[in-house]
This record gives C-alpha cells, sequence and structure tokens, in this order.
C-alpha cells in the first residue's frame, strides 16, 4: 500500500488560459438581447443585423458568437416563415374576393 503513486494515474494538462473566456452571466445575456433590439429600433433592423453578424463572425468571444449565430437563424427562420405565410394568406385573399381587392 505504501508504494502506490497517485499522482501518476492522473493525465494532467494545464490550461490555455489567454483564449479562455468567463462564463457569461445572465446580466450579459438581457445586454446582448437589448443592444440589438434598441439598435434594430433605431435603425429599422439593419443596424442590429450588421451588429449580430460582426459579433458572430469575429471570433473574440465564443459564447456571445454562439449567441449571435442563434439569433441570426431565428431571424432567418421568422423571415422565411412570415414570407411564406404572407404568399399563402395572399393567395388565399385573392381566391376569396377576386378582383374586388383592387
Amino acid at each position: 500500500m505504501e508504494n502506490m503513486d497517485y499522482n501518476n494515474s492522473y493525465n494532467y494538462s494545464p490550461q490555455n488560459t489567454e483564449n479562455m473566456v468567463p462564463e457569461p452571466s445572465v446580466k450579459d445575456f438581457i445586454f446582448w438581447m437589448l443592444i440589438p433590439t434598441i439598435l434594430g429600433f433605431f435603425t429599422c433592423g439593419i443596424g442590429s443585423l450588421i451588429l449580430l453578424i460582426v459579433w458572430a463572425f469575429s471570433g473574440k468571444n465564443h459564447v456571445r458568437g454562439n449567441f449571435a449565430k442563434a439569433q441570426l437563424l431565428v431571424m432567418i427562420i421568422s423571415f422565411v416563415l412570415g414570407l411564406i405565410l404572407y404568399v399563402v394568406c395572399g393567395t388565399a385573399l385573392l381566391a376569396i374576393f377576386g378582383d374586388s381587392l383592387y
């Protein structure tokens, strides 16, 4: 029992702490959601789109980058679903009312 060396059983490799990002708090996520929303309000959506693209592909903060990529994906899905709904409802209205809409 005395000759057992417990230190050799673990494969310890120190992590490179230069590229590590601290874990974001709830305040950080609220800030990340609030800034594009306010910016989009004042710039008709273009500012928030540009900001999210910069955050998504800057590579400095991986957590914020993943958050921005998720937001962009939600924006794209919402736009496509809204476009489909617009076309379907428009077609249905034209089929129901015909030329009386003009």
